[in-house]
């Protein structure tokens, strides 16, 4: 699906929906956001790109009206723009999708589809007029393509499916219930939690809305913003580097202006892929793992310096799998047996007392405490025994020194010790979750989706020091939605059909198998051709 030259060829004559002019933000000592400009016109897709910590949130942040710029200045329809805050924002006409969910999971669809707007709805300022919510709501999916009951409780649906929903709210609700005819629609990583059917759903969204929105559209996959943008901006330490026409740049201009570098030729640092030693005593056993309605039977395993990658469409259950291997979610049966210790029912207490460390997909709800230092965060898994004495006193000079020798080697970037982690973006916030485990020396590591929402500069650093740790005999299982990160990394796949294993893939330097490939495995059988162009 391409971008109309219509709409690719703007005149300049036309003042745009928004223009932000010289804006700058700083936090104390440090500089987020240093004279930024750009204008964003209507029926346009204006995108921003850049690493991890180059201001692109704070920027987004200023937009919604949740802080203000310290100097310069935001026209909206060429009147002054200064929301107080970001319900200010919403009736100007700013909506957001944010780069974490922000649906209330325990109403119905219909709820989260009008949230902040339910007083619009009332009868005699005194009672919800439901019949009305659901009829607004029911035009909203209708209108985004979507294939959902708007009565249904919101967390019925599957994460791919709440992103949807979320994606409506903020694409349709602007017209459907505040009647704003042009908004401006602010995307922060909307794909990133979206399966392939449902991207394709969201692309025919933005492309049926343009002619009444305008969207800035900030995402990590750059083949996503060539695909849909008019025009990029690359941003780097919190400044505007370049401006270019989306037909006339490609992946490695963007990278290179974003990084300061040409993207390597071995992104995934194949070339230091080990080979499994079949002699070695396996890591990690897992023998009969089942949860119900999740996954069924499972049986692998991972040996010294082996990456064993774990793919599968959304609903497959491997995100669930991983945190039975690592005794968050207790299974109902099978037994994990870890660096040649007795098989047991996995407890992720005792897990972690026998060197493995866990990583979980969703960093804000279940990796972070967000509004704690840095530090604390780092140490969140050692309490007991790394940063307190045998009298549980807490060793606070060695919890601050640890953590600045993560800040410094994994490049946590506007970090501290002390920096509050919510203060971070959220490929640095990742890493400070790596911090927390690295910090413990694990012996088998378990990632679900590591590099969701990571530009390609910290991808790469991840990348490496994956390599770095097997090359140091730790056991890695990826669990991951990215297909390329399945076939650059591991040495061998499993593919998780319906809770089920349903093929072993080997990957080696002559073996590796095409995305394709990898998807045909992840389809129940009798699936038609164009089916496998849809995976995760």
């Amino acid at each position: 699906m391409g971008v109309s030259a219509q709409s690719r060829e703007r005149r300049d004559a036309v003042s745009p929906l928004l223009r932000v002019e010289s804006v700058s933000k700083s936090y104390g000592p440090v500089t987020v956001l240093q004279d930024v400009s750009l204008d964003i016109e209507a029926g346009s897709v204006v995108s921003i790109v850049g690493e991890n910590g180059a201001g692109k949130s704070t920027l987004m942040n200023m937009l919604s009206g949740i802080v203000a710029p310290d100097s310069g200045s935001i026209r909206l329809r060429q009147t002054r723009f200064a929301p107080s805050d970001y319900r200010a924002a919403t009736e100007l006409g700013v909506s957001r999708v944010f780069q974490e969910q922000s649906l209330v999971l325990n109403v119905p669809v219909y709820a989260n589809l009008v949230l902040g707007q339910a007083h619009r709805f009332s009868r005699f300022g005194v009672f919800d007029d439901r019949r009305a919510m659901i009829d607004v709501a029911q035009r909203i999916v209708a209108d985004a393509g979507l294939d959902i009951d708007v009565t249904r409780i919101t967390a019925t649906y599957d994460f791919s499916a709440r992103q949807s929903i979320e994606i409506a709210r903020a694409c349709l609700a602007p017209h459907h219930v505040l009647g704003i005819e042009t908004p401006l629609i602010l995307l922060d990583e909307p794909t990133s939690a979206l399966d392939r059917r449902d991207e394709e759903t969201f692309f025919t969204l933005i492309e049926t809305l343009r002619a009444r929105a305008a969207f800035l559209f900030v995402s990590h996959r750059l083949s996503e913003v060539l695909r849909i943008a008019d025009v990029i901006y690359v941003m780097k330490d919190g400044r505007i580097v370049g401006r270019r026409a989306a037909s006339q740049t490609d992946e490695n201009e963007l990278h290179s202006l974003m990084v300061g570098r040409e993207r390597a030729d071995d992104f995934y640092f194949q070339s230091r892929r080990r080979a499994r030693a079949h002699s070695d005593a396996p890591a990690l056993v897992v023998k009969g793992l089942t949860l119900a309605g999740e996954y069924h039977d499972i049986d692998f395993e991972v040996r010294a310096g082996e990456i064993v990658g774990i793919g599968g469409l959304l609903d497959s259950g491997k995100s669930a799998l991983g945190k039975g291997i690592a005794g968050v979610d207790e299974p109902d049966a099978g037994t994990v047996a870890l660096n040649g210790q007795p098989a047991r029912r996995p407890d992720i207490v005792d897990a972690v007392a026998h060197g493995l460390a866990y990583v979980p997909a969703e960093r804000l709800t279940d990796g972070l405490i967000a509004s704690v230092s840095t530090a604390w965060n780092v140490s969140l898994a050692s309490g007991r025994d790394l940063f307190s004495n045998r009298w549980g006193a807490w060793r606070i000079e060695r919890e601050r020194r640890v953590a600045a020798r993560y800040i410094e080697s994994l490049r946590i970037r506007s970090a501290t010790p002390d920096t509050t982690t919510d203060r971070l973006s959220g490929g640095n916030q990742q890493k400070v979750v790596l911090a927390r485990w690295l910090c413990r020396e694990p012996r088998v590591l378990v990632l679900d989706n590591p590099t969701r929402g990571i530009d390609a500069g910290a991808k790469e650093d991840i990348y490496g020091l994956l390599r770095d740790l097997t090359d140091q005999g730790v056991a890695i299982v990826l669990i991951t939605d990215e297909l390329l990160e399945l076939i650059g990394l591991a040495n061998r796949v499993l593919i998780l059909q319906r809770g089920r294993i349903s093929a072993e893939v080997d990957i080696g330097p002559d073996a590796a198998p095409t995305e394709r490939e990898l998807v045909a495995h992840m389809l129940p059988k009798g699936r038609d051709e164009a089916a496998l162009d849809t995976h995760p």
